[in-house]
């Protein structure tokens, strides 16, 4: 069954529509994860080359020595219609009727006959979601210029099933007594997915106007595009084939970030940073008839912080959109997060953020981080929103 590229968009854009909550800033970070994703003004110096490279420079980071974020992992998913299980049932109920009609069991060809088209009936519109992350970053802040390595990798990807109604009515009207030789349904489970890999070094320097703090940063990065497209018969569907040579797709090339943080008064930080300010785009192979471009374009984002007394309080908007793939609404985040720094060794998070164009899930999130001895630092976040989407970053840190 062939589908053409405005038809697909259109699933597609179904699929999304109030279903999934994407990360939204492109990375996975566990204390800016708890704070609603969150960090243009208040990460910490474990995320600041992430998040926005001129908070390295700044006077509450000039001092605390290197740092070795070593890894940070984050995943979030949504299956509400439990669409892989049906696939899996789906598969065995096909293989069962095939066996059936070779044994020329006239019962067990009804049985299985009606279970596949029960099967594909509950398939109809199903669709899930999945992205994960892996990052690592060294910071080494000083009174001069900063600087800082990072490493990340993002990946973003959706699974729909395309039910075909003349495999509903074949089955249905199927003879078990004379039934023909199936082939492959026309019916089919869909991956389209995108990821970013990004090598880069973040420098920042300090400048002061009217001894007011102001900072600013630029890592230029090295970054690789992959995209996937895997669209197969639903009786072969395989959800861990998505990435294999025949249906992925990759190309390197340069991108950019810059930010600049203004500390107007003692506790107060003013961010804003751009990222990925080249546009890259990047077309999937074709898959049954069917083929995507993923995008990588510039985000901007302003982010306000306050803190006082062990609380940290901050929200950060989206200035642009964050359009995933060519012909698909974008995201846009509002996001406002808090910290409670308990004891020396203990800090409390929560968070939550808004798709300003409703495109994708609210999203609420908490955390934890753990200091353990000297040297080591455990963060830990959670999140979830609607229609089961959930979504965990797990993060340990060194201190120097």
């Amino acid at each position: 069954m062939m589908m053409n590229k405005t038809a697909l968009f259109t699933a597609i854009s179904a699929v999304f529509l109030s279903q999934f909550a994407f990360a939204g800033q492109d990375y996975f970070e566990a204390r800016s994860d708890a704070m609603g994703g969150t960090g243009v003004a208040a990460s910490n110096i474990e995320g600041a080359a992430f998040a926005n490279p001129a908070l390295l420079s700044l006077p509450s980071m000039r001092d605390q020595g290197v740092t070795l974020l070593l890894p940070t992992l984050g995943l979030d998913a949504a299956d509400k219609d439990d669409m892989i299980d049906k696939i899996d049932l789906l598969q065995d109920d096909y293989d069962a009727l095939q066996t059936a009609i070779d044994n020329a069991n006239p019962t067990a060809v009804d049985t299985y006959r009606n279970a596949l088209v029960s099967d594909l009936v509950s398939l109809q519109d199903n669709n899930a979601y999945l992205s994960g992350g892996i990052g690592l970053s060294i910071s080494m802040p000083s009174k001069g210029m900063s600087w800082g390595l990072l490493y990340k990798t993002y990946i973003d990807g959706f699974g729909i099933a395309d039910i075909s109604d003349e495999d509903i009515v074949l089955l249905s009207t199927l003879d078990p007594v004379n039934p023909p030789e199936i082939g492959d349904l026309t019916s089919q489970g869909r991956v389209i997915a995108g990821a970013i890999s990004d090598i880069g070094v973040a420098v920042s320097m300090p400048l002061s106007i009217v001894n007011m703090p102001v900072t600013v940063g630029v890592t230029p990065k090295i970054q690789r595009l992959d995209s996937f497209n895997y669209g197969v018969s639903a009786n072969n569907f395989d959800e861990g084939d998505f990435d294999g040579s025949d249906y992925s797709n990759d190309e390197t090339g340069f991108n950019l970030d810059v930010g600049i943080a203004i500390e107007p008064m003692h506790g107060m930080v003013i961010g804003l940073a751009g990222r990925n300010l080249i546009k890259r785009e990047l077309d999937t192979v074709e898959s049954e008839g069917i083929q995507a471009t993923y995008r990588v374009g510039p985000t901007v984002t302003v982010g306000v912080a306050y803190q006082w007394d062990g609380f940290t309080v901050t929200t950060d908007l989206d200035l642009l959109e964050n359009e995933k793939f060519v012909g698909l609404e974008g995201t846009q985040y509002w996001r406002v997060g808090g910290e409670y720094q308990a004891m020396d060794w203990l800090a409390l998070r929560l968070g939550y953020r808004h798709d300003l164009n409703d495109v994708t899930a609210n999203l609420y999130s908490l955390g934890t981080g753990f200091v353990i001895g000297k040297s080591f630092k455990l963060d830990l976040s959670g999140m979830f929103g609607n229609d089961n989407a959930y979504g965990a970053a797990l993060q340990t840190s060194y201190h120097f």
